[in-house]
């Protein structure tokens, strides 16, 4: 069953997800537009991405916390009714470019552009959600933050 959202304070927390990076799912816990939170990273699991993402999610800290998540998945690797399914929480898939497989997404119109977005969610709810924490750039604000941190090349930096 889906956890209810029954309010959108400024402060909701929502997990931001971003898969760009092919060797690591980055996470970002992102208190409206205003906070961060914290963030998570695991590599992804080939063979169930979506199920080892959920479960992952679920075993966090934050989880009790999170009343949504959204999903940046340019590569189509994560399944939405998988992740929402485990965790119980709404998930909103968004892409900042229209989606190569576009079923489904429908456009959203802000202040700062345009989203395409798939959910189940209300589009009142998802307007407050989205009025919330899309505060600059092309991506609600915890997307943002998880595809800057999933593009870093960990790699490179020595300490």
């Amino acid at each position: 069953m889906i956890r209810p959202i029954r309010t959108i304070k400024k402060e909701t927390r929502i997990l931001g997800l971003d898969t760009c990076n092919p060797g690591l799912t980055v996470g970002v816990v992102a208190r409206g537009g205003l906070y961060l939170d914290g963030i998570i990273s695991f590599p992804p699991n080939l063979k169930d991405a979506s199920g080892e993402s959920a479960r992952r999610i679920v075993n966090s800290v934050y989880f009790s916390e999170l009343r949504a998540v959204m999903l940046h998945n340019p590569n189509d690797e994560q399944d939405p009714d998988s992740v929402e399914k485990i965790t119980g929480l709404p998930t909103i898939t968004i892409s900042k470019d229209e989606p190569r497989r576009g079923r489904g997404y429908k456009v959203f119109h802000g202040k700062l552009g345009r989203l395409w977005v798939k959910t189940p969610v209300q589009s009142t709810v998802l307007r407050k959600i989205l009025a919330a924490s899309w505060t600059m750039g092309r991506l609600p604000e915890p997307l943002r933050v998880a595809h800057l941190l999933a593009k870093l090349d960990f790699s490179e930096i020595s300490g």
